[in-house]
C-alpha cells in the first residue's frame, strides 16, 4: 500500500491551508437560476471624495456589506456593517461565480475607456436582461469573477454626470489575500487553520519516513525516471 500514498501529504497540507485561508470562503456563490452569474443591486455614496458602492447578500452572515471604495486609480474592497445613508444612487454588481462570462458582455464592459459613450441600462438589459428605470447620475458597475479560488479579478466602469464613461478600472489577476485583506474571517475559523498548521508535526515525519516508498510509487507509475 506504501507504494501508492496519494502524494506528498506536506505538499498536501500546503494546498489545503492557501486554499482555507483565501477570502473568497466569505462569499456567498450560491446559484439558483442555472446561470453562472447572478446580480446584486447596490448603493452608491460618497466617502473622502470617492465613490463607494455598497451590496448587500454578498457575504456570508447576517449584517455584513461589501463595500467596494472607486477611484481613477483602482479598487478597495473592504466591508462594513452599516448601511450606506444619505443621497445615494445606483450600483449594480454583476457576481460571476463560474466560468465563463458570455463573450460579448465581457468585452462590452472590459473595452470601456474615459469618454466612451455607454448607457449602463442597456448594458444590464442587452446582456444581463436586467430592466431598470432610466438611471440618475452617477451610477455605476462592477464585474467580480469569485470562479477561482487563488486570483481574483475585477471591472468597473463609473459614470459620473452623463452616459459618458468616467473612468474605468481593472483589478486582473490578483491574489484573493492582496485585495481583499480587510475582509473579516466569519466564515473562516482561525482555530481550523491553526489545527491545520499542527498537522505538519504528522506529515513531516511520515512524508520523511515514507519518501523512499513514495519515490518508488512514482518510479512505478512513470516507468522510470525522466531523463
Amino acid at each position: 500500500m506504501l507504494f501508492f500514498l496519494p502524494g506528498c501529504l506536506t505538499l498536501k497540507n500546503n494546498k489545503a491551508i492557501e486554499e482555507y485561508k483565501s477570502s473568497i470562503h466569505e462569499f456567498d456563490r450560491s446559484l439558483t437560476d442555472g446561470r453562472n452569474f447572478r446580480i446584486v443591486s447596490g448603493r452608491l455614496a460618497a466617502a473622502a471624495g470617492n465613490p463607494v458602492m455598497q451590496f448587500d447578500g454578498v457575504l456570508l452572515g447576517a449584517s455584513r456589506y461589501l463595500n467596494v471604495e472607486s477611484s481613477p486609480r483602482g479598487l478597495k474592497f473592504f466591508e462594513s456593517q452599516i448601511w450606506l445613508g444619505g443621497d445615494s444612487k445606483k450600483a449594480f454588481l454583476i457576481q460571476q461565480n463560474a466560468c465563463c462570462m458570455e463573450e460579448k458582455a465581457f468585452r462590452s464592459i472590459l473595452f470601456l475607456k474615459a469618454g466612451d459613450k455607454a448607457d449602463l441600462s442597456e448594458i444590464l438589459k442587452q446582456y444581463y436582461a436586467l430592466h431598470t428605470e432610466p438611471l440618475d447620475f452617477p451610477a455605476a458597475l462592477l464585474v467580480m469573477d469569485l470562479s477561482n479560488i487563488y486570483t481574483f479579478s475585477a471591472m468597473h466602469p463609473y459614470w459620473e454626470k452623463t452616459n459618458e464613461v468616467s473612468y474605468f478600472v481593472q483589478a486582473p489577476g490578483t491574489d484573493y489575500n492582496e485585495v481583499m485583506g480587510e475582509i473579516k474571517w466569519r466564515e473562516r475559523s482561525r482555530l481550523r487553520l491553526a489545527g491545520m498548521y499542527a498537522w505538519y508535526a504528522v506529515a513531516v515525519p511520515v512524508d520523511i519516513i515514507t519518501s523512499p516508498f513514495q519515490l518508488a510509487g512514482l518510479l512505478l507509475m512513470g516507468g522510470g525516471m525522466p531523463r
